[in-house]
């Protein structure tokens, strides 16, 4: 995603071009199988997790970039899918447990302080604990057979939380 001077907008991440290897059609390694599964699992999960957090937004600039991110996830989930059934592999979903643990969280949090500088706040930690996953990814799968297109998506997601967060900063 390209972003200005510690900005982004809407459009911005809507366009934002998510890169995946066209038209490969290789099986994946057990390590590039297991990466492409903890992404889809991470990326659906951050985008089911804004889904339950966007009713309970005010700013529309905030559900604006919400919505936006949501776009950004869905893409990114989209290509993971592509990449994991071209490579012979089914896409995994997130536990309900865990699910429902977010959106409770979520609705705990919200209840409690719903201004917009701690849905910010809130927005910001679940960027920063993408940033970590998506780098304890490519860290964990450096040197292994088949997995730097997914190293590469996978900075590339970190990268958008990384711009994502510099958006948010104006709502703190």
């Amino acid at each position: 995603m390209s972003a200005t001077a510690n900005t982004s907008t809407a459009e911005e991440v809507v366009s934002a071009e998510v890169k995946v290897c066209s038209g490969c059609n290789h099986r994946l390694s057990p390590e590039a199988r297991t990466m492409a599964e903890e992404m889809h699992k991470n990326v659906t999960m951050g985008a089911d997790s804004y889904l339950h957090m966007l009713p309970h937004v005010k700013d529309d600039r905030i559900k604006t970039d919400i919505t936006a991110a949501m776009c950004y996830y869905e893409k990114l989930a989209g290509k993971i899918k592509e990449v994991l059934r071209e490579g012979g592999g089914e896409p995994k979903e997130g536990s309900m447990m865990a699910k429902m643990s977010a959106r409770a969280g979520i609705t705990m949090n919200t209840a409690m302080d719903n201004t917009d500088s701690h849905i910010a706040q809130m927005l910001i930690e679940g960027c920063t604990m993408s940033i970590t996953t998506a780098t304890k990814l490519v860290n964990h799968a450096e040197g292994k057979e088949g997995t730097e297109e997914l190293r590469e998506m996978c900075r590339d997601w970190a990268k958008f939380e990384e711009d994502h967060i510099e958006a948010l900063k104006k709502f703190l």
